[in-house]
């Protein structure tokens, strides 16, 4: 943070030089301090802030401080379902979930990226936390499912193809991953499935965790039986289990295109 004046300067000026009419931010403190500055609506999205990310940790009430002053000068906060924090934004508007969801048939993607229909599907989504050390054989043996592991499907050809990540999940039973609202939200506006395991330390894991069932089919593997590859009765259960209770919108994106829209017309 000692070097947020020259950052907020520099953004102020490329605000200016774009004509920008206002910022929307999730949810750095930079993009509200300097919309605050050039004197344009700061508009905050999310499902945590930082301020409340930080004081979790110890050592972190000083920069958590620091971002709470900035926050304070949020003309609007769109907050996303399963948020933590938002004491120190003045304005706040709950909105629905923000999820990609997919157009595509499920038969048509499954063909056309090479998954078999007949076999349930998992696709294993840990992004940049990887899976080193994971019994890729177990996986491979289980008599009643294909595993999609990284590699499996080509990304790349897929994009070129026409085809989105949504689809993928729309396509397959379950995702595997370490929860984060970006998959979670995806799960849900594609009636997936979610097979989760822990993040260690994150204080928004729990606010994740404590939500899902209420609207996810969702189960959870320890890291031990992850790694083994002993995916079967963990899935078998999830798979087994009911319809969640609640069914809530996932157009948050039209929600909040509507109210920015309010600001520059």
């Amino acid at each position: 943070m000692a070097t947020i004046g020259n950052r907020v300067a520099t953004e102020v000026a490329f605000l200016r030089e774009q004509h920008a009419e206002l910022t929307i931010s999730d949810l750095p403190a930079l993009g509200i301090a300097a919309a605050a500055d050039a004197g344009l609506p700061a508009i905050a999205s999310g499902n945590f802030t930082w301020d409340w990310i930080y004081e979790h940790y110890t050592g972190g009430a000083q920069v958590a401080r620091q971002i709470a002053g900035i926050y304070r000068q949020t003309t609007l906060a769109l907050r996303m379902p399963m948020w933590g924090g938002f004491e120190t934004m003045p304005t706040v508007c709950d909105i629905p979930f923000v999820a990609r969801r997919s157009r595509r048939d499920p038969d048509e993607v499954r063909d056309a990226l090479g998954i078999p229909r007949d076999r349930r599907v998992v696709l294993t989504s840990f992004g940049g936390y990887g899976l080193d050390g994971l019994n890729a054989e177990a996986l491979c043996a289980m008599p009643d499912y294909t595993v999609l592991l990284p590699g499996t499907i080509d990304e790349t050809a897929m994009y070129e193809r026409g085809f989105r990540y949504e689809d993928l999940v729309h396509a397959v039973d379950v995702v595997a991953t370490k929860p984060g609202y970006g998959i979670i939200s995806e799960c849900l506006a594609n009636n997936t499935a979610l097979l989760y395991t822990s993040r260690g330390d994150f204080r928004e894991y729990q606010v994740l965790v404590d939500a899902m069932p209420t609207f996810l089919r969702c189960g959870f593997i320890d890291h031990a039986d992850l790694f083994a590859g002993k995916w079967q009765p963990h899935l078998d259960a999830l798979l087994a289990q009911p319809e969640p209770p609640s069914h809530p919108a996932t157009n948050g994106a039209d929600v909040a295109a509507d109210m920015l829209l309010e600001f520059i017309q």
